[in-house]
Order: structure tokens, then sequence, then C-alpha cells
């Protein structure tokens, strides 16, 4: 079993090097951003178009990609009623509930455990999802902080979203690369994207780590969540990679583990970008429940990953 977990070592020295970094207050808060905009604007975006470019697009594939945005949409829905059970009162409980951060932390433990030959695993099954994250889910916050949500800026946003952006060239590349011939310029070019990509992961670790905040009073409320959140993605994750995945899909297994190890990631860290400036307790609920749940996901995955192995 160590053996499996022996990938994921660099990350973790990583993540530790952040936390480190942040102890001795290596960056300032504004040099921390320009770092976080070289990742969420350049480098990630190169490392959506490199894993979505070797994506394998089928029809029965569609089914999968449609499931995914439909129990997006279920998780809020459930998140709702599952806050007043709980009694949990946050207005961004049920937002916490759906949604997985794939681009600042699932992509970068995925390919530190399967290679960056699998990316096109990871994409297709993070489809969906991101769909979701882009439309529905930054709707209803948007709506929650302004008390509406206006079509044209929305799809302002999503039209000039670096990711979006990244995803659909991606798409486009994977269905007219076998048509095209190789040439020095695309060559070039592909290895221009190669190297900016390879800088994502380390970046990304190095950020989530600095940006580690645990607040001792809201552990309590933040573990609930995180609980709850868990055991519901797990079960769900579990029957569809049986009953769809497996049983009517048939593909392959790495699938499987993608699906898994995008269920296993916090929830989506858009949510505290969108909040409003006047609700601090509820920011420091969400800061304080994405800072733990980033530690919870890196252990679960590693276990989810060396079971899977």
């Amino acid at each position: 079993m160590i053996e499996h977990l022996l990938p994921v070592v660099p990350l973790l020295l990583l993540f530790l090097l952040g936390y480190l970094l942040q102890r001795t207050t290596f960056f300032t808060s504004e040099s921390l951003s320009h770092v976080k905009r070289i990742v969420s604007d350049l480098a990630l975006p190169a490392l959506l178009f490199q894993a979505f470019s070797s994506i394998e697009l089928e029809r029965s594939y569609l089914i999968l990609v449609i499931l995914i945005f439909l129990v997006c949409v279920g998780l809020v829905i459930l998140g709702s009623y599952l806050g007043k059970v709980l009694k949990i009162n946050s207005p961004y409980f049920p937002y916490m509930m759906t949604g997985f951060e794939m681009g600042m932390f699932g992509y970068a433990v995925f390919v530190s455990f399967q290679g960056e030959a699998q990316l096109g695993k990871i994409a297709l099954v993070d489809l969906g999802q991101v769909v979701f994250v882009f439309t529905v889910l930054m709707a209803l916050l948007v709506k929650h902080r302004d008390g509406m949500a206006k079509s044209r800026d929305l799809l302002k946003r999503i039209a000039t979203s670096p990711v979006i952006i990244a995803i659909i060239a991606g798409l486009v590349t994977s269905i007219i690369s076998p048509h095209v011939q190789s040439s020095v310029l695309w060559d070039t070019l592909g290895e221009c994207i190669d190297l900016l990509a390879s800088v994502t992961v380390p970046l990304i670790a190095i950020t989530i780590g600095y940006g580690i905040h645990i607040k001792k009073d809201l552990i309590g409320k933040s573990l609930k969540t995180i609980v709850v959140r868990r055991v519901v993605l797990t079960i769900l994750a579990l029957l569809i990679n049986y009953l769809v995945v497996d049983t009517l899909l048939g593909m392959d297994k790495m699938y499987e583990i993608a699906l898994m190890t995008m269920f296993l990631t916090p929830p989506p860290f858009v949510i505290s970008i969108y909040m409003r400036t006047d609700e601090k307790e509820q920011s420091d609920y969400v800061d304080n429940t994405l800072s733990l749940d980033t530690l919870v996901s890196i252990v679960a995955v590693m276990i989810a990953s060396a079971l899977y192995a």
C-alpha cells in the first residue's frame, strides 16, 4: 500500500512548504493574489487545455456528463433540507454540499497519483460539474449576493473565463487534431502549453498550503458539514461507478478512479469569492470549512487511490 502513496509525497511536501511560507508571511496579500491569478488565468487553463484535448469523446459518455450535472443540481436541493435537519443555520450550506474544486485541487491530486497521461479521463468526468459551477452555482451565488442574477453578466463571465475558453479550445482540438497534420508551428505551440501547464500543480499546492487557516471555534460546525458531504458523496460515487460507469457504459477502470477522486474533493473555492462583504460570520464558516475540507480531502483521496490500486 505504501508504494501506492509514494507518488503524492512531492505534492504533500509542496502543501507543507506553502504552509511554512504562510507562517513566515512570505507573500503579501497582493503578491499572493498575483500568484493565484497566474494559476487561474494562465497555468490552469493550459492544464485544462491539455486535459480536454486528450478527452475520449463518445456519444454514450454524454450520459455520464449529464448525470453529473443533474447530481450537482440535486445536491443543492438536498443540502437545503439537510441544513434544516442538522440545524446548520447558514444560507451557504446547500452550496457547500455541491460542486467540486477540480481546477485548484482535484487535477493536481489526480495527476500526482495517476500521471498526466490520464488527464483526459478526469476531464470527461469533470465536464458536467464545470457546466454546473459556471451556470447554476454562479447564478445562485450572485443572486444571494446581489438579490438578482443578470443573464447578461453571467454570460459575460462565462464567455470571458480563461477556464471555459481553455475547455472549449481543448474539446475543439480533440475533434480536429486527428485530421490535422503535424507541423513545426503546431508542435511548438504544444510544447509552450506543456511548459505552462507544468507549473500548475506546484503553484496550486503551494497556494493551497499557504491559504489554510483553521479557527478552533468553528471546527465543530465545519466538521459536521464535511462529514455529511463526505458520506453523501461517497455513497453517490460508489453507486454511479457501479451502475453507470461500469455496468451501463462499461468504461475503463480509470474513469471510476477519476469520478471517486472528484467526489472526494472540497466544495468549489469560488463560493468564498462571491460572498457578500457584510457576512463576516458566514465568510468565516465557509473559509474554515474549505480549509479543513482541503486537508480531509487529501487524506481521503490518498486512501481511495490506494484502495483502487
